[in-house]
Order: C-alpha cells, then structure tokens, then sequence
C-alpha cells in the first residue's frame, strides 16, 4: 500500500498589491533524495542524513546515519518475538549484550545498536545474504519466506549512503570500508539560514467573522475541491492572527475515518473578500504524483506565538505511512523547517517518517 497526494493550483497570494507566497528553499543544501532499492528505502535529507529502511512488514529493519564525523548512526530491528540471534541464509548472527540492547513492549520486542563496530559486522555478514529471519529454518533456501525478509537492495542503499555521506573506503563507511581517516569525513552540510524576524500579533476579534467571510467568497474554490463544509466542518475551523494587518483562516473540509484536512486561506483582518488561498511547496515529489504543493493541509495547527505552522497526514490509521511538515511565519511568507515523508505502508512504527528536510536548530519530526 503506498501513501498518494492529490493537488493541483496556484502558488501565488496577492494581497493588498503585493506578493504574499511561500518562501524559496533555503539554498546552499544538497537536494534531498528518495529511493527504492527492491526490497529497501533510503532517505537522505538536506543534511545528508540518511534512514535505510525495508519494505517487508514481518521483521522491520530500520539503520538511521546522520551526516559529519560526529554523526550518530543506529540499527535498529523491530520483532515479532524475544529472539537471541537472527539467521542470515540460515546462519546463525548473535543479537548479545552489551552490544545489543533490548526493549520488550507488548506484542512486540526490540533490539537495538548504536556502536559502529557492530553495525559494519552485521553489514558485512549480511552482504552476500539472500534473506534475514528469526530462525535457523526459515530463511534457508526452499524454506518458508514469510517469515524472513529479502536483503535484496540493501547493499545498494548502503553504498549510496556512504557515497552521499563522502564515507567511500573509509574507516566509517557501512559498506565499503577502507583505510580512509574518519576525520577525512566532509562536514554536516551549511546553507542559507533561517532567521525569522517574526513578533506576535495582536489577537484576533473576529474571527468568526472572518471564516465566514472567506467561505462566502471563496465558495466557489470551495466547491470545486470538495471542500464539504458542514456544520461540524464549520465548527471546527479556525482563524489566528498573522501580522497587525493579515490573518490566517483554516477551513475544516470534513472529517475522514482518523483524521481531518483543512483548505488554509491569507486574508486581511477586514477583508475576508480578499483573502487568498495558501500553497507551500514540498521538497520532494510525493511517489505517484506530479504535484510539488501542499494544498491541503492535514491536522492542520498554526502557533501564532512561535510562528510555526504543522501539517501531518496519516497514509492509513496505523500511521505507518504519511508525511509531516511544519514552517516558521518569517513575518512575510512561510519557511519550511522541517518535512518528513514515508511512501510505503508496510508496518513501520507509528510516525516514524524518515527526515526529508530539516533545518538546524528546529525538530525533525
């Protein structure tokens, strides 16, 4: 099952005769990349942080590695039931402490790493592997695969990894390791930075009024999107103060099975005639869609004390699939800080999204 987006539509707000839109990305960042190697997902961000992932839902295998000479890395294997070892061809590979660590939750158990060391050990027996499991007969040849994983694409996904990371032949590398110093290793990369200029506006005193202005002039839009606004929709829409002079209005579209998306409109406080609709761009094409723009905005929330504006939608109930974005109210347009994406649902856990963009100094997820 694969989360998908549907948009359309304009990027530009005009207000009071002039350009009220999304800001341009900061520049000076590598761009962001998403791939699918057959049976695994890598995500690299902005930073050059990366999370290498499976797509099977019986045994989860997530290593995350961020970017730098200090950059932490883990591996981390999500299973059924408390095991002592996982099976590489049939090959007994030991999970025992203190290298490993466990945590058992109810129905599940999980161990974990974060020493380099064992990392490229598990790497290195698993490079020639054909599939991993829990025990000594399931992953064999001619033996029951569901209940192993296919380590079909995982090489490739290291080795970009190292390769955008700058760890090729390196003392630190996953896959290729070579002699290389680990202090040869490039820097966390710098960009252009995020300095909001951005102080908290009066309250709003009408802001009834002013959800309801934006629907009667934005009705037909409205309708256009399908944008149902019943009662209920209408009840839970929103309107919080931007700037002295401009407001934002979040209208509610109706509620689906485990969440909610709103159409988000920039109006002037006594204006609502005027108010136009808000598109932010994505860093990454959605897999399936030809579309760069938010324009729905799911679980929408905006902050008028800090600035930030948050979106999270949810692929299926489970949420083991979605993307999540929040942006900083620079005072005149909206700056990504953070935006996470996870394409494929298949089991991961509850909102873990690999990072596609983040900004220093603002939460990735």
């Amino acid at each position: 099952m694969r989360f998908t987006t549907t948009l359309s539509g304009v990027i530009l707000v005009l207000l009071s005769g002039s350009a009220f839109s999304a800001g341009e990305m900061p520049s000076g960042y590598p761009t962001p990349v998403q791939k699918v190697f057959r049976h695994w997902q890598i995500t690299c961000n902005n930073l050059n942080d990366c999370d290498i992932r499976n797509n099977d839902p019986y045994l989860r295998v997530t290593l995350k590695r961020e970017a730098g000479v200090q950059g932490k890395l883990s591996l981390d294997f999500d299973l059924a039931d408390k095991r002592q070892a996982l099976y590489l061809d049939g090959v007994r590979f030991p999970l025992s402490q203190p290298a490993w660590q466990t945590d058992e939750e109810e129905g599940a158990f999980y161990v974990h790493t974060d020493q380099l060391d064992v990392i490229q050990q598990f790497v290195l027996a698993a490079k020639n592997a054909k599939r991993l499991s829990l025990s000594e007969h399931d992953g064999g040849q001619g033996n029951n695969q569901e209940e192993s994983i296919s380590l079909n694409g995982l090489n490739a996904a290291l080795l970009l990894a190292d390769e955008r990371q700058g760890r090729l032949n390196n003392h630190s590398a996953l896959l290729q390791v070579g002699d290389g110093e680990v202090a040869q290793v490039p820097p966390v990369p710098v960009g252009q930075e995020i300095n909001p200029a951005y102080t908290q506006p009066p309250v709003l005193t009408n802001a009834k009024t002013l959800i309801n202005g934006v629907i009667s002039a934005k009705k037909n839009l409205l309708e256009e999107e399908d944008c149902g606004l019943s009662k209920e929709a209408r009840q839970l829409s929103e309107a919080e103060p931007l700037t002295n002079e401009l407001a934002l209005v979040m209208l509610n579209c109706g509620m689906g099975a485990y969440q909610s998306s709103s159409m988000l409109f920039v109006t002037p406080r006594n204006n609502p005639q005027a108010a136009q609709l808000l598109e932010l761009p994505r860093p990454i094409r959605p897999a399936d869609s030809r579309e760069e723009k938010i324009r729905w905005f799911t679980e929408a929330d905006y902050d008028p004390e800090s600035g930030m504006l948050y979106h999270s939608a949810k692929g299926r109930g489970i949420a083991d699939c979605g993307e999540s974005a929040q942006w900083v109210f620079d005072g005149k347009t909206f700056q990504l800080v953070a935006y996470n994406y996870q394409p494929e649902c298949n089991g991961g856990q509850p909102g873990d999204w690999p990072s596609v963009w983040a900004m220093p100094g603002y939460p990735t997820e």
